[in-house]
């Protein structure tokens, strides 16, 4: 996978981590920008963790560190904030004040479609990765989300099952390209983050790159 970072200074300590496992899996196919502003029809802009692009799939993505330890199974409610089997709400970034981490991917994902048509002329499905990551030595064996929401996963500290979650539809037929992706970063002023390698992206999504001609003495 290829990694973007807009600003790597700005990233959080869960965000750094969530960088550390994709630089961990290179012969996975994709490209991953972090830290991105993408328009937002609700304000100015609009933050995202990542996006990830692999050739099935965009995927938004909200990656959430616990600043507190706590222990046990994290329970989703079907609305509402998110909370610990013990009753406690869950020590999470837009978990307080009655905040719903569900909602903020909702709006992260529809932001996320309508720039997508906006820029490309065509809609585009996006799906919803939260992705949940533990303090050290911090025990949480389980997830309760009774009633998840569509095309959105919960991944708490497991980088095994987020391989898995990216390679599951890898039979699928090819949605997003080097083509597609470029220009959207582009529209994002990004081009310096990968104009030094113009291979680089279709190299990531696992494109063939013609070699070079060879010049004749």
């Amino acid at each position: 996978m290829l990694l973007l970072i807009d600003d790597a200074s700005a990233l959080s300590t869960a965000e750094e981590r969530f960088a550390e496992w994709i630089r961990w899996s290179p012969e996975q196919p994709g490209v991953v920008l972090m830290n991105l502003r993408i328009p937002d029809r609700d304000r100015n802009t609009r933050r995202l963790d990542a996006l990830i692009w692999t050739p099935q799939r965009c995927i938004a993505v909200a990656i959430k560190g616990f600043h507190t330890s706590q222990d046990g199974v994290l329970v989703v409610p079907p609305d509402g904030p998110w909370h610990m089997a013990d009753g406690q709400p869950a020590a999470l970034p837009g978990n307080e004040d009655g905040d719903d981490p569900m909602d903020r991917m909702h709006a992260d994902i529809t932001a996320t479609e309508n720039w997508l048509e906006q820029t490309t002329g065509a809609p585009a499905a996006v799906h919803g990765l939260i992705l949940v990551l533990l303090l050290p030595g911090q025990d949480v064996p389980g997830l309760d989300a009774p009633r998840p929401a569509p095309m959105t996963d919960i991944i708490v500290e497991d980088f095994d099952v987020f391989r898995y979650y990216l390679d599951r539809v890898s039979d699928q037929p090819v949605e997003w390209t080097s083509d597609h992706i470029a220009p959207l970063l582009d529209s994002l002023d990004l081009h310096h983050l990968y104009a030094a390698d113009p291979t680089a992206l279709a190299e990531a999504m696992a494109e063939y790159v013609a070699p070079p001609p060879i010049r004749e003495r």
